[in-house]
């Protein structure tokens, strides 16, 4: 297998490097790499400057790498972006479930509690990823939004399982997941874009509320939202 050869090139996320010169590594495992050198430098890039701002040469400065591997492996900017988008969103959707899943209980409102306070308290404490998933992906044209309305639709089912647990279910309109996704969604996009995204672990009792009232009724979501206080 003909060897690469490289210049050092330092990953300022932590990936590490690949060796300087010729080495003897595997074409893919060099491919990988830089394709993931670059993917982390559009996140890193997009969230210090915004998606309109970067370019490809501030890209490829901060992967380390040339123009030309940066075009073997993405058609644009965009594509990159997107590439990055959804390393964005899938390590988020994993924390979320993690919330989700905490703890024994069965009960719909805290496990609803778990995940959205997981989902708040990792953007919280990862600026980059509530700048990039949050705000960045809505300007970044319709593969990146698209791309957000398939990760947050997976939670659908789950919310939308409550209205097996009501007297009435016919009763409650079918798009009530969607309008609590897109309240929480507008609530954390007003937030992060504000430069706020430190504080949105408060608006977890508000959130609480608009998920639990549409489908248990006002004083539920009330109490819900006390609850969700005292326990903060």
């Amino acid at each position: 297998m003909p060897q690469e050869q490289v210049q050092e090139e330092h990953d300022p996320f932590g990936s590490g490097k690949l060796p300087s010169g010729r080495h003897g590594l595997p074409r893919d495992v060099v491919v990988r790499s830089q394709r993931e050198r670059m993917v982390e430098a559009m996140i890193g890039v997009v969230a210090e400057k915004g998606y309109t701002e970067a370019t490809v040469a501030d890209i490829i400065s901060t992967a380390g790498v040339s123009r030309a591997t940066f075009y073997e492996q993405f058609a644009d900017k965009e594509d990159c972006f997107i590439a990055a988008y959804g390393t964005v969103m899938e390590r988020m959707l994993t924390f979320v479930a993690d919330g989700f899943a905490q703890g024994s209980s069965d009960d719909w409102v805290v496990q609803i509690r778990g995940g959205i306070g997981a989902l708040l308290t990792y953007l919280a404490e990862n600026p980059v990823a509530a700048r990039v998933g949050i705000v960045e992906g809505f300007g970044a044209g319709p593969r990146a939004r698209d791309r957000y309305q398939q990760a947050v639709s997976s939670f659908f089912p789950f919310l939308d399982s409550a209205r097996n647990m009501v007297d009435e279910p016919d009763r409650i309109p079918t798009q009530v997941a969607r309008v609590i996704v897109g309240g929480v969604s507008a609530l954390m996009f007003n937030e992060a874009s504000n430069g706020r995204a430190a504080d949105l672990p408060k608006m977890l009792p508000d959130m609480m509320y608009l998920a639990v009232t549409p489908y248990f009724g006002h004083d539920r979501g009330i109490e819900a939202m006390e609850e969700t206080r005292v326990s903060a």
